[in-house]
């Protein structure tokens, strides 16, 4: 049996962590050679592990990353965020490692391992664990707390001791056969006496790598292999797919702005995957038939037949509707009433996601050249095709409710029932147009002009808006006559604000004065006198 591995591993983490992974690990794959923190001597690791404990701030980490960097410069970096830990913000923390994951099992830590030593990516995005870690650093220890402590410390050096021999060159094989089974023996033993006597020790408590933490580890791992753009595209369309082909969604009916919501609840889950497929065959077509020549010219026509084709799939091919006397496929009617010519320039343009996919380059956002199989420029590119497949879904949605106002049969397969009636159908189309000019002439301008950019995504079963500072230079530039003059408004308000904030201010200032030194002042001599002429009066 070959107990040196060709795999050179270096764990940084608490003795008890590095221990427990190590030997949950080597159990797993005996092809690896496991070292702790220092205990490479010379050689630079082929991977190192970093183990985060006692997650506080980004900042620190992303600094003692750089530190880490610099020192191990050749080495491959797999950062964990393991014990029960809180940590409050929505996206995980964007840090520069081949692999990020938040309370793993062994198992996926070595399938991380594996993938980023073969040149892949691994991390864990959307993570839901909100458990607090308690360990009271400041309680002193007692005295049987402090001999526990002195056994253990005393078990970790000979473990150390063991693991100088055993991932020595000059060992021979049978010694370190004999070796590793002691080093087995007192790695059980140090566990059991923390599973004994751990909760008379808060220190240790927590720092035991959990094997079966199920309701911790974070289940929505990308794991990318090959670093190939459509590796990447399919990882992205899977993920897309899964999370909006739910249709237990909550819909709010008076929502105007979101046109989706006037339709009924599966209609808008069909009509978002039916998107996504029909995206994923747009990919795969310019990736096959345009190999020789630019697929740019024909990509807005492309496009088209895209919205066409999924508006016209919203129901089953056999489904068919009366309209007058005639039985009418609905599919059929639609194709040949839509034009699909509306764009919402709220979303991305297509050629910006599509072109690096095509053309397997790294995406351009923002001014910035971000490789997509880093953790950022996954979860933004993610973003952007999520924000332009739901807003040209809601564009269509709005040419469901124009086929529908002449046809008010087919109200009652797509419209929400709450919608069905002539009234509040037009109701929820007047509402629809009114938001429309407001957010093209008003809301829109002010947008740009902040560099803000809305998206829409559904989030716990609700459709939410959120906001992204980006630079739209550009969009301003092209904006018309009117939408100008809403941005020059708002810079005419920025340029008055501190000159009239001033003037408010000298105003206050004087009005203040003239009322304590003018007014109080002659208050006081008029009540002066008064009191004067009742002295006199009091003193006859």
């Amino acid at each position: 049996m070959e107990l040196i591995s060709k795999k050179s591993i270096l764990i940084i983490a608490p003795s008890l962590i590095a221990e427990s992974l190590s030997l949950k690990l080597t159990s797993l794959d005996q092809n690896l050679n496991i070292n702790f923190n220092n205990g490479t001597g010379d050689k630079t690791p082929d991977l190192v592990i970093w183990n985060v404990l006692n997650f506080q701030s980004e900042d620190l980490i992303r600094l003692e990353l750089l530190k880490l960097r610099e020192r191990y410069d050749e080495s491959k970096f797999l950062i964990i965020l393991s014990g029960e830990l809180v940590y409050e913000a929505n996206t995980p923390p964007s840090l520069n490692a081949e692999g990020f994951l938040l309370n793993p099992s062994a198992e996926k830590v070595l399938e991380s391992i594996d993938t980023i030593l073969n040149g892949g990516r691994v991390f864990d995005i959307e993570n839901n664990s909100r458990v607090q870690l308690n360990i009271n650093k400041d309680k002193p220890l007692s005295f049987s707390q402090k001999i526990l402590t002195s056994g253990l410390k005393q078990i970790d050096s000979e473990i150390n001791y063991i693991f100088k021999y055993v991932n020595s060159d000059s060992t021979p094989e049978f010694y370190k056969f004999i070796l590793k089974g002691r080093l087995r023996e007192l790695i059980t033993a140090k566990s059991f006496l923390i599973f004994l006597w751990g909760n008379s020790l808060e220190l240790y408590t927590e720092a035991v790598y959990a094997e079966n933490k199920i309701n911790l580890e974070n289940k929505n791992t990308v794991f990318i292999k090959d670093k190939n753009t459509i590796e990447i595209w399919n990882l992205i369309l899977d993920r897309l797919k899964e999370r909006y082909s739910s249709t237990n969604l909550n819909v709010e009916f008076n929502n105007s702005s979101i046109i989706l919501s006037g339709i009924k609840k599966e209609f808008i889950s069909r009509l978002i995957c039916k998107m996504l497929d029909e995206l994923d065959n747009l990919v795969k077509n310019i990736k096959e038939n345009y190999k020789e020549k630019d697929f740019k010219d024909d990509l807005n026509s492309l496009i088209k037949e895209l919205k066409v084709n999924t508006i016209s799939n919203i129901t089953d091919s056999y489904f068919r509707l009366k309209k007058g006397s005639e039985s009418i496929s609905i599919n059929d009617f639609i194709y040949s009433e839509v034009n699909c010519e509306d764009i919402d320039k709220e979303s991305h343009e297509s050629i910006m996601f599509i072109e690096p996919i095509i053309k397997n380059e790294a995406l351009d956002y923002d001014g910035k050249l971000l490789p997509l199989y880093e953790t950022e420029s996954f979860l933004i590119l993610e973003n952007i095709i999520s924000n332009w497949t739901i807003r040209n879904c809601n564009l269509l949605a709005s040419e469901i409710f124009n086929i529908c106002s002449s046809w008010p049969e087919l109200r009652t397969v797509l419209i929400n029932p709450e919608l069905q009636s002539t009234r509040n159908f037009e109701r929820f189309r007047n509402n629809i147009n009114n938001y429309n000019r407001w957010h093209d002439y008003i809301y829109m301008p002010i947008y740009l002009y902040e560099s803000k950019r809305e998206y829409i995504d559904i989030i716990d079963k609700k459709f939410t808006r959120y906001f992204k500072n980006e630079n739209r230079e550009k969009e301003l530039e092209n904006l018309e006559w009117l939408q100008k003059q809403v941005t020059l408004l708002v810079e005419i308000r920025d340029a008055l604000a501190p000159q009239l904030e001033l003037a408010v201010k000298y105003i206050g200032n004087l009005f203040v004065t003239f009322l304590t030194k003018v007014v109080g002042k002659a208050i006081g001599l008029v009540g002066k006198g008064i009191l004067q002429g009742l002295g006199r009066s009091s003193s006859k």
